[in-house]
């Protein structure tokens, strides 16, 4: 590099304009003199070449900067000696491959010359310039064919090929062997057998050049059989790409076929709006919850599994492909699924329903007033819309979504879908609403019990009340507040505030499923009476078999046929347990994720009086935060800086 250098900036006389740009620079450190001159001339430090003028000295009393003279090497050697570059800049022993990105087909270029040695001869290949750049001199030719250490060749050739600018290897002499200075490649293959990577040392003074053959056989003596990438390693041998990993060869990956899914053709997910007007409040009636189709109208649509592929590494073994998984479309009430079970449509006009995983085409039954004395108790296999209040002591259930203009009072909804309340739910301690497949979304919830398996979206706020969540609660308008009583959700809980300056008892539990709770303390239960029952009869069985071992001959054909049925039964238990275990194990990693989604935003303002339980840990809150989300970290609740709501920022939109 030295004598490059020296070349290149002590031979100006011969080299005219090989230097074009220069500043000298003083800093702390050679890194920031060679930073800030790169900012200065605009280069990217690939580009830049400097020289020392004067060795500061890093000291802690009394540092001395640096000072040095930064130039800009012409587009011809700006990668010339990568390794040596790259160490002098002190950044390891390659520079980043995608800084030289720019450069591969750049507007303007000058020319530049190379010169190959192969076992075949020495060559030369000078490409013509681009753009405004200038072509190749001969004393630049030159000093190419002197820095290889070729000291025999046609200089009259060399000439014809300058003249010619033709970018083709054109023979200047013989190759004379010096394998001491040939270059070299280093293999690498990554542990999965996917991907071979090379790099390329530089030849020395004499030595060879690498032939793309000479790659492919070095790849060969590691075992690789596929996927040689010849056209990459041909590039990397053309632009000298020395001391960089080059990918050379690659197998061929698993393609895992697509699973089946279920291509709804009516909205099921909900994304709904509370937009508010000037006044705060909700229209209902506007966020888009109630969907209606007509008969033969196409309401789900089966996409089918696909079949994976197998790939192939590059040792040629076979990597398996996943064959997709297959999925049911489920009919519900009023629909006609086709026969080869791939489409459904509606058997009813009606309004849609989505409920444990099957659409329903429900009829819809309308009560213009109150649910009151005139209606009596309400119990429809549809959808209901009440345009009034639901008044005191009265029952409301629908297979389909329940809907109510006004208000709920000390009444019971029960629906399988999705449970609206425009004027809100004042209980009374006695109001009971719940849906088995939906959500319930409401004014406001006082001194009632709601427990749904969707989400519990609410205006104003929950105050005093049980209520229990399958997804998520969130309380999100301008008063948004949830006092007193048990929250429970499976995923998270959400409000402006949580608690009261009175330091009100509220209960907040999230990241667990009481539900899959219950399911978990059931099969626990159910593991126990087995095991017990194995026990006992593997004890019978041992008894049984040492009888017939110590006396065969008095084994009798009754203890015989006791101890076969004996067997079978210990057979099967062990079946059992193995199946609940597997049940448990598949349930105690569903809790694991139920309990990471779980977290409590309060993002206004959290108040002492409230306790958060996140999976099995409590945090009984003493002092009042503003903007905290409360999360599981390792079998403590932790209380950060508040999440932002990004992905209920489209759904739960308010219009101020």
């Amino acid at each position: 590099m030295d004598k490059l250098k020296a070349a290149l900036l002590g031979s100006e006389e011969d080299i005219p304009d090989l230097v074009k740009d220069k500043v000298e620079v003083v800093g702390l450190s050679i890194a920031s003199c060679l930073n800030r001159a790169a900012s200065h001339l605009g280069k990217d430090l690939s580009t830049l070449d400097y020289e020392i003028l004067e060795r500061g000295k890093q000291s802690f009393l009394n540092p001395k900067p640096f000072r040095i003279l930064v130039s800009v090497l012409p587009p011809q050697h700006q990668f010339a000696d990568l390794e040596e570059f790259s160490m002098k800049l002190g950044v390891g022993d390659r520079l980043l491959s995608e800084d030289l990105d720019q450069y591969v087909t750049p507007k303007h270029r000058d020319g530049r010359a190379l010169v190959k040695v192969y076992k075949s001869g020495i060559y030369i290949i000078v490409f013509p310039p681009l753009g405004d750049g200038r072509s190749v001199s001969e004393d630049e030719a030159m000093m190419r064919i002197e820095k290889r250490g070729i000291m025999s060749f046609d200089q009259k050739t060399v000439e014809r090929a300058l003249k010619d600018q033709k970018g083709e290897p054109i023979k200047i002499g013989n190759y004379i062997a010096r394998p001491e200075a040939d270059s070299t490649c280093k293999v690498e293959i990554t542990p999965d057998e996917m991907k071979a990577y090379v790099k390329i040392t530089p030849p020395k003074p004499g030595g060879r050049d690498l032939e793309v053959q000479d790659v492919v056989n070095a790849l060969k003596s590691h075992g690789v059989v596929i996927g040689f990438n010849e056209d990459e390693i041909k590039k990397a041998l053309d632009e000298e790409m020395y001391m960089q990993e080059i990918l050379a060869a690659q197998g061929q990956p698993a393609k895992h076929g697509r699973d089946a899914y279920i291509d709804y053709k009516v909205n099921i997910k909900k994304d709904f709006e509370l937009e508010e007007d000037e006044a705060g409040k909700v229209d209902f009636k506007q966020m888009h919850l109630v969907e209606n189709v007509v008969v033969g109208q196409i309401l789900a649509e089966k996409m089918p599994a696909q079949q994976g592929v197998a790939g192939r590494t590059l040792l040629n073994r076979i990597v398996e492909a996943r064959d997709g998984k297959d999925v049911e479309l489920r009919q519900g009430r009023n629909t006609i699924l086709s026969e080869d079970r791939m489409r459904l449509t509606a058997e009813i006009n009606g309004q849609v329903v989505f409920s444990s995983g099957k659409i329903s085409v429900e009829p819809v039954y309308r009560v213009v007033g109150d649910v009151g004395p005139k209606t009596g108790n309400i119990m429809f296999l549809g959808s209901v819309v009440i345009g009034g209040n639901v008044l005191d002591n009265y029952e409301v259930k629908a297979a389909g979504n329940v809907e109510v203009g006004g208000s709920v009072q000390k009444a019971r909804i029960e629906a399988e879908g999705d449970i609206v309340v425009q004027a809100g739910i004042l209980g009374r301690e006695e109001a009971h609403i719940e849906s088995t497949g939906g959500s319930v979304f409401a004014k406001f919830i006082q001194n009632a019990t709601v427990v749904v398996t969707g989400d519990v979206v609410v205006q104003e706020g929950i105050l005093h009340s049980n209520v229990e969540a399958g997804g998520k609660i969130i309380c999100n308008g301008r008063r948004a507040q949830i006092v007193g009583g048990n929250i429970r959700a499976t995923r998270e809980v959400r409000a402006r505030t949580i608690g009261s300056q009175a330091y009100t008892a509220t209960e907040i539990t999230v990241g667990t499923d009481p539900r899959i709770l219950s399911q978990h303390e059931e099969l626990t239960k159910m593991l126990q009476e087995s095991e017990d029952q194995l026990r006992k009869g593997q004890k019978t069985m041992a008894t049984l078999q040492a009888r017939k071992k110590a006396d065969p001959e008095g084994f009798g054909l009754e203890q015989e046929t006791k101890l076969e049925e004996n067997e079978k039964q210990v057979g099967d238990l062990e079946e059992k347990c193995n199946e609940l275990k597997e049940e448990l194990a598949r349930l105690d990693e569903h809790m694991e994720e139920l309990g990471a989604e779980g977290k409590v935003h309060a993002e206004r303002e959290l108040h002492p009086g409230v306790v958060v339980t996140i999976r099995n840990a409590a945090q009984n809150i003493s002092d009042t935060y503003n903007g905290v989300t409360l999360t599981y970290d390792n079998g403590y609740v932790k209380i950060g800086k508040l999440e932002k709501d990004l992905e209920s920022a489209s759904r739960y939109n308010r219009r101020r």
